[in-house]
This record gives C-alpha cells, structure tokens and sequence, in this order.
C-alpha cells in the first residue's frame, strides 16, 4: 500500500506522520492534475483512470483534513485569535472549492472524452496554492503546538470510523463497496452552508496523553 493510501497509527522517524502524510497527499494529486492537463496527450482509459484515482485520492485528503488536521489545530489554537482565524480562512477556502471540484470530477469521469485540459491546470493552480498555503503556515503550527499523543489518538478515532463504517455489511465485496462509498463522500457530497470540518467528537478533541 502506498503512502497516500494509508493512515499509519504510529509516529514516523521522520517526524510528524499526518504532516508527512499530507504533503504526500499534496504531491499525489497534483501529479494526477498535471496529467489531466494533457489529456489530449492520454487514450481513453487512461484519462478514466486517471480521474478515478484523483478522485479517490482527493477524496481522502479532504476527510483527513476535515477530521484530522483541522479539528486538532483548533482545538490547539482556540486561545490565538489570530492563528484561530488564519486556520478559519483556509478551512473556507478548501470548503469554498469542494463544489467546483466535485462538477469536474463528476462530469469527467462520466465522459473522460470530454476532459478539458484547461479545467485541470485550473484546479491544478488553485489547488496548488491550497497547498502550498497549509504547508506553509498549518504544517508547522501542527508540529509546533499538536502533541503525538493527540495525534495518534484522532488517527485511531479517524480508522475506527472507516472500520466502523465498512463493517456495517457482511461480504468482502460489501465492505469495500461501503469503504469506496464513504471515501467517495467528501468530495461528492454536497457541502452545507457554513460547515466547519469539526471532530468526530465535536469540540472534545482530547489535546494530552490519557
């Protein structure tokens, strides 16, 4: 498994294992954004693919972000006004591009004839500016102010969810169906007005060892 597809439990040699695994994530899809903007240079199932797996790798990201990354730093940062509010800003804006985001992929993976390059080198700068963006200023407030106990503990909270969620049905097959459906969500699903990307456990992100 690679690493943009898994959620290690335990913290990396090289430290901070969510900020490795994000900027992972970061690189991988805007590797697929940069294909998809020579589209005309891919055969047909390749474009499909393509599309397929930036959704699904997009699809990750986004809900390790919305119940990971951000619940912890604003938990971490509530007593900052000014961080609380530079973290605020760039949680709407990745929320502000999710709709655009889920027309493009929807309508490419329908018809990956129809794949407009121009439409993927725009996702690919905003999208890059995102990025770039949080590594800049989130990443290091995470290290900075995130302990590894709090970490690994909405890692755990974040695979029990996905277990939980799979394992609602019986088969094999059933289970990855679930599991596909639920990574599909954070990108195809509409976003609500003013949605905040909270915890699984609402504001109670437990921020020291137990």
């Amino acid at each position: 498994m690679s690493s943009e597809e898994s959620l290690p439990l335990t913290r990396a040699a090289s430290a901070g294992t969510l900020v490795a695994l994000c900027a992972e994530q970061h690189r991988v899809i805007l590797q697929f954004l940069t294909r998809l903007s020579r589209a005309p240079e891919l055969d047909l199932e390749q474009r499909r693919l393509c599309v397929q797996r930036l959704r699904q790798r997009l699809s990750r990201h986004i809900q390790l972000e919305r119940h990971v990354l951000y619940p912890l730093l604003r938990s971490a940062l509530q007593a900052d006004p000014h961080l609380s509010d530079q973290i605020e800003r760039l949680e709407q804006h990745l929320r502000d591009q999710i709709p655009e985001l889920t027309r493009f992929l929807h309508q490419s993976e329908r018809t990956p004839q129809q794949v407009d390059p121009s439409a993927a080198l725009h996702f690919y700068r905003k999208l890059r500016a995102q990025f770039d963006q949080e590594e800049k200023i989130l990443h290091p407030l995470f290290a900075q102010h995130v302990s590894p106990a709090a970490e690994q503990q909405q890692l755990r909270l974040f695979r029990k969810r996905l277990q939980a969620s799979a394992a609602s049905n019986r088969s094999a097959h059933s289970r990855r169906v679930a599991l596909n459906e639920l990574e599909r969500q954070a990108i195809t699903r509409p976003v609500l007005p003013n949605e905040r990307l909270w915890s699984l456990q609402g504001n109670a992100v437990q921020m020291s060892a137990p």
